[in-house]
C-alpha cells in the first residue's frame, strides 16, 4: 500500500482569474464624487431679521400671531413714522432672544412711604352727587354715599389704630391733641368694628362690675365714650385722652389727677394700646388701694405668652386671681394689688401685640 501523497499545486487546482474592482490598479476602491447643489444667496436683510423683507427698497413686516407675537406698534403703511419702526424692531429682537417684558399693574400712590386710600372714581362722583342734590335723595345715592363714608371712615380708623398701638401714651396724646377730630374718627370706625364682633367685652366687665359692693369707687381707664359709668350704680372715674362727655376726664392715663389709694378697682377694657405698658399699671398702682382689684379685657390674638404678661404685671404688684381664656376672641383677666410699687420704678417696657384692623 502507497502511502498518502499531496498532489502538487499545478496539477491539482484550477486558477480562476477575476477582473479587478479598480481599473487604476492600485487596489483601493474610490468613492463616486456627490454633485453639490449650488447654494442660493440670502439677502442681508433677511440674514439680520427673517421676519423682515426688503422689497422694492421699501421695509415690510410679517407679524406672527402666537402669544409672544410682539405688539402692533406699525404698519406697512407708515413709511415716515420711524419710532414706530424701531419701536416694532425692537420688540421682534426681544422675542427671538427670549426676552420678554411682563406689563405690571400701576402701584398705588404712596405718601410718607404708607398707602394712600383710593376711592373707585364711579363711587366718588356718586356720592359727591348725591351729597349736592339736597331736595332729590334717590336710594341709589343714598347707597354710594353712604358706601363713601364707609370707606373713608374705616381708612382713617385703621391709621389711627396702628398709631395708638405703635406708640408710647404720650406721643398718642399729642397726636389727639394735634388732630381734635380724631379721636371721634377713631371711635366711629371703632363702633363699626364691635358691630362684627361675636360679643361685645364691655358687656361681661358691666356684669362683673354689678357684682361689687356699690360703694366701690371704680377708675375706667381708656373709658372711650364712657359707657360702664351709665351702666353700673357705683361711683365711676371715666378716663382717656380726649373727654367725649362733660363727665370724662381727658387725661393720659399714665398719669392721672386722681389721690393715692383712691380706686377700690380698676377697669382696662381693650384700653391696653401702646408700647409702655409698665407705665399704665404703675400708675394703676399708685391709685389703688391695698387688694384692690384690676379687670382687664383684651383680645385673644394680642397675647403671645399669657404667663410672660403675668409676670409683667407681678413686677407692677399685682397677683393673678383669675383668668378666662377659653372664651373665643377675648381674654378676661383679675389681678389683686399685694404690695406697693412706687411710680418712679424702673421696670423694663413691655407690650401686646397690636391689633391691625385690615381692609375688607
Amino acid at each position: 500500500m502507497q502511502p498518502f501523497e499531496v498532489p502538487p499545486w499545478e496539477a491539482g487546482a484550477e486558477i480562476i482569474e477575476f477582473k479587478p474592482v479598480n481599473p487604476s490598479g492600485n487596489g483601493v476602491a474610490t468613492k463616486k464624487p456627490k454633485k453639490k447643489k449650488p447654494k442660493k444667496k440670502k439677502n442681508a436683510a433677511t440674514e439680520e431679521n427673517p421676519n423682515v423683507n426688503k422689497t422694492a427698497g421699501k421695509f415690510s413686516y410679517r407679524q406672527g400671531g402666537g402669544p409672544l407675537a410682539p405688539p402692533l406698534n406699525f404698519s406697512d403703511d407708515d413709511d415716515d413714522d420711524d419710532d414706530d419702526v424701531e419701536d416694532g424692531i425692537r420688540a421682534m429682537h426681544k422675542v427671538k432672544s427670549g426676552r420678554i417684558d411682563k406689563q405690571r399693574a400701576p402701584t398705588q400712590a404712596t405718601k410718607g412711604g404708607k398707602k394712600e386710600l383710593k376711592l373707585k372714581p364711579e363711587l366718588a362722583h356718586a356720592a359727591v352727587e348725591a351729597m349736592e342734590a339736597t331736595s332729590s335723595f334717590t336710594p341709589a345715592a343714598n347707597s354710594l354715599a353712604s358706601k363713601l363714608q364707609s370707606e373713608l371712615l374705616g381708612g382713617r380708623f385703621r391709621y389711627i389704630n396702628e398709631q395708638l398701638y405703635s406708640t408710647t401714651s404720650r406721643k398718642a396724646e399729642a397726636l389727639f391733641r394735634k388732630d381734635s377730630s380724631a379721636f371721634e374718627a377713631y371711635h366711629a370706625g371703632y363702633r363699626q368694628q364691635v358691630e362684627k364682633w361675636p360679643t361685645n367685652p364691655l358687656n361681661r366687665i358691666i356684669k362683673t362690675i354689678k357684682k361689687v359692693p356699690k360703694t366701690a369707687i371704680i377708675g375706667d381707664f381708656g373709658c372711650g365714650e364712657g359707657k360702664l359709668a351709665q351702666s353700673v350704680p357705683n361711683k365711676v372715674y371715666s378716663m382717656d385722652l380726649v373727654a367725649a362727655r362733660s363727665d370724662i376726664i381727658a387725661c393720659n392715663i399714665t398719669d392721672t389727677p386722681l389721690q393715692a389709694q383712691s380706686l377700690d378697682a380698676a377697669v382696662y377694657c381693650l384700653s391696653l394700646m401702646g408700647t409702655d405698658l409698665n407705665e399704665f399699671f404703675l400708675e394703676a398702682n399708685r391709685v389703688l388701694k391695698l387688694h384692690g382689684s384690676v379687670y382687664i379685657a383684651e383680645i385673644q390674638s394680642r397675647f403671645e405668652d399669657v404667663r410672660e404678661f403675668v409676670r409683667c404685671l407681678s413686677a407692677c404688684g399685682f397677683d393673678l386671681i383669675k383668668k378666662d381664656v377659653a372664651v373665643n376672641y377675648f381674654y378676661f383677666f383679675q389681678f389683686k394689688k399685694m404690695r406697693h410699687v412706687p411710680k418712679n420704678t424702673k421696670l423694663k417696657a413691655f407690650s401686646l401685640k397690636p391689633c391691625l384692623y385690615r381692609k375688607r
